[in-house]
């Protein structure tokens, strides 16, 4: 019962904290583009909504399953090395990442479709506040939740069932080590099977 409270506040956190972006969103496209009635002519928003939208849309649902699929398995992984106690399986996944250029990708790809309802006009603001805020509130959650799933040993949503020692390892010293070994190991077998290293 316990773990099933923390969980659903866990759940009710990810799902609170998009509401922030959210609000910012809104205010400045109510404050900067509805009021003082800045968007594009019907032409172009034809355009915009046979082309700009589904384009940047598409490339970006593709992107974003791509890494939300990458993060989830290496998270599978992560519990899987720590249920068998592999603690080399672990120390190679703990400290990986997905790269910074991914994530500037989906920001600006998500801006691109949310620039683009914005410059839409709308019949009145309540309409536009709902469209608006309810599709940057969805662009904020994946991205947290993309976040969340990269960084399993940290944030809200971690792996409760790590050991403690583990996270206490210093990775790139173990890495160094765990390389020294294999690099001694490799040049022992070249030996026995005659082959000499040039040094």
């Amino acid at each position: 019962m316990e773990r099933r409270i923390e969980t659903s506040l866990k759940c009710l956190a990810l799902l609170i904290a998009p509401v922030i972006p959210a609000g910012i969103v809104s205010i400045l496209w109510y404050k900067e583009l509805y009021c003082k009635q800045l968007f594009f002519t019907e032409k172009m928003e034809g355009i915009i909504t046979a082309a700009w939208i589904p384009t940047f849309g598409i490339l970006y649902s593709i992107l974003a399953a791509i890494i939300l699929s990458t993060v989830w398995g290496e998270y599978k992984a992560m519990r899987s090395a720590i249920k068998r106690y592999d603690l080399d399986a672990f120390i190679d996944l703990r400290d990986e990442e997905m790269s910074p250029l991914v994530y500037t990708m989906m920001i600006v790809l998500s801006s691109a479709v949310l620039l683009s309802f914005m410059s839409l006009q709308y019949p009145s603001a309540k309409a536009g506040l709902v469209l608006i805020s309810s599709t940057s509130y969805l662009f904020s959650l994946l991205y947290l939740v993309i976040r969340e799933i990269d960084d399993p040993c940290g944030g809200i949503w971690f792996i409760r069932s790590v050991p403690p020692e583990w996270l206490e390892i210093n990775v790139k010293v173990w890495r160094a080590e765990r390389h020294e070994k294999a690099r001694k190991e490799y040049e022992a077998r070249l030996k026995k099977n005659g082959v000499h290293l040039k040094t």
